[in-house]
């Protein structure tokens, strides 16, 4: 009869501790990290009335035993993932996939799958209850003995840490040089043929034999020699009449005049030629001098070929070992020789360029360039950047690449351009981003985007063996196994997702039907209590 009493008594026990369990779960299903418990029961010792014995045949009696109730065999967490809930916080970390974070408290080390952590006035990334997050600043030293259990560290960030400024070595440029574009030489002609005797006149024609004289010219008249170089120079000058002299005296005294440009006659026109092609100022006119006493009527000059010039410009922001930016302009010039253009480099600073700043492109006649190439025997372009910074050598790129297209010529709109340089200024941190295998970087305001921190995992062969010490924190145990402390890797099973939080696993509405049973068999524990004390009474009732 007192067995059935134990055994409703274990009944009762064992439910009201899973009901424990169930209240646990119900109470953290808003708890971020939380991981579920369950109970686990098992049939109590059996007492054995008697063992088995053979029968009178050739079988066998089956032993008799009664059992004594139930008992917990196990109390433990699950650990299958929680929903993820996304809140916005970067410094808010979820795992998905199996692991843990690392935290770090004054007995040792202890994992937790609740990600709510920040950085601390000190720069440190902490928890809610303030235990450093483990894992590995970014560093050669630590790239050189790589990331592993053995340099666990604290991370910590400045916020006022800075990006090295970085000298640029290299530009590349991409774009188009339109073919179409022409260099042309100024031509100045006079409007009409010198003349004598009805014939264009030749430079050995005496000036007083031209049809064009009205009063012959005597010693000592002046031809007035008026206009422009080709750069703008005013020039002004005064040929002097002597007896005899030819067009070839006048051609003499325009060529003395002129210092980039050269006067000769063709088909009787005087024609002023630039020395140089491209972009001019070139203009020219022929007058009699005030007290003159002969005089000529000169054709007006006429411009018959504007000088002009092909060109494309482009500019690229270099930086020196300061990190201060220097802005240095190529100007790429079209010659009169198919597909070749030379080009210039200058600054508009107190920088000097000490070599390298001329040289010379050319393309074929599919417009696919040929050579890059420096005058002066160099191949880069050397800089002084004047403000106490090291001199600059910089490499220009302008060939294709296998992802990239260089300089090309072909008859379209000029589109010169700087695809790149790989320079920097200096650059404060201004915000931060965790990618999805816990590498924490940082953007600053130079562009710059480095690699910081590495948050830690760690793995266990049991993670039900864990033992769970509260605030959602779990300590190694003999049957959790040995601690696995590693570095996420792109393409591993789990993932750190930045800006959310793993929420509780438990589910609801399995609770509340565990509930339903729980309740029901400590119900039913307690009848069996009932009942035997009915049965006690019973017998007690027997000697009145």
């Amino acid at each position: 009869m007192l067995r059935s009493l134990y055994s409703g008594v274990s009944g009762l026990i064992n439910h009201q501790m899973k009901m424990d369990i169930i209240g646990n779960n119900i109470a953290n299903i808003n708890t971020v990290g939380y991981k579920g418990g369950r109970i686990n029961f098992s049939e109590a010792l059996n007492q054995t009335l008697a063992n088995a014995t053979p029968g009178r045949g050739s079988g066998y009696i089956n032993p008799m035993q009664v059992g004594l109730g139930m008992k917990t065999a196990s109390i433990e967490n699950m650990f299958s993932q929680g929903n993820l809930e996304n809140t916005g916080i970067k410094t808010d970390m979820a795992l998905e996939g199996d692991g843990f974070f690392v935290v770090k408290s004054s007995t040792g080390n202890l994992y937790t799958r609740a990600g709510q952590f920040f950085f601390n006035a000190d720069g440190k990334l902490v928890n809610q209850r303030g235990l450093s997050v483990q894992g590995w600043m970014v560093n050669d030293e630590n790239d050189r003995i790589g990331y592993g259990a053995g340099n666990l560290s604290d991370i910590v960030i400045d916020p006022n840490m800075v990006s090295e400024a970085k000298e640029t070595d290299n530009v590349w440029f991409t774009g188009n040089l339109n073919a179409g574009l022409e260099t042309t030489t100024e031509v100045w002609t006079m409007g009409s043929a010198l003349t004598e005797s009805g014939a264009n006149a030749t430079a050995a024609t005496l000036l007083n034999n031209l049809e064009q004289v009205s009063t012959p010219l005597v010693a000592g008249d002046t031809i007035v020699i008026d206009g422009t170089e080709p750069d703008g120079t005013t020039v002004s000058s005064t040929y002097t009449y002597a007896a005899g002299d030819t067009v070839q005296q006048l051609l003499d005294a325009i060529n003395a005049a002129y210092s980039n440009s050269t006067a000769t006659l063709s088909d009787g026109k005087i024609v002023l030629t630039d020395n140089e092609a491209g972009d001019s100022k070139s203009t020219i006119s022929l007058t009699n001098g005030a007290t003159n006493a002969g005089s000529i009527n000169f054709p007006n000059f006429v411009n018959s070929t504007p000088g002009e010039t092909g060109k494309a410009r482009t500019s690229v922001i270099v930086y020196d070992s300061l990190g201060s930016a220097h802005n240095v302009i190529l100007d790429f010039v079209k010659t009169t020789t198919d597909g070749k253009w030379t080009w210039t480099a200058s600054t508009d600073g107190n920088e000097t360029i000490t070599s390298g700043n001329t040289g010379s492109v050319t393309f074929d006649d599919a417009g696919v360039m040929q050579s890059f190439l420096f005058d002066g025997g160099v191949n880069q372009l050397s800089l002084d950047p004047g403000d106490g910074a090291n001199p600059m050598a910089i490499t220009l790129h302008a060939e294709s690449s296998e992802n990239y297209s260089g300089i090309t010529q072909f008859d379209s709109l000029s589109t010169l351009n700087v695809r790149e340089q790989d320079g920097r200024s200096t650059g404060n941190l201004v915000g931060l981003t965790i990618g999805h295998d816990g590498v924490i970087s940082g953007s600053f305001t130079n562009g710059e985007i480095d690699s910081i921190a590495r948050i830690s995992l760690a793995r266990f062969s049991n993670n039900g063996g864990l033992s769970d010490l509260g605030d959602g924190l779990y300590q190694e145990s003999l049957a959790s196994g040995d601690v696995e402390v590693v570095s996420l890797k792109e393409g591993d099973e789990t993932s750190i997702i930045s800006g959310a939080l793993e929420m509780s696993n438990v589910d609801l509405s399995k609770e509340f039907t565990d509930m339903i049973t729980t309740q029901r068999g400590f119900q039913a524990s307690a009848k069996i209590i009932t009942t035997a004390d009915q049965m006690l009474s019973d017998l007690m009732a027997l000697k009145r």
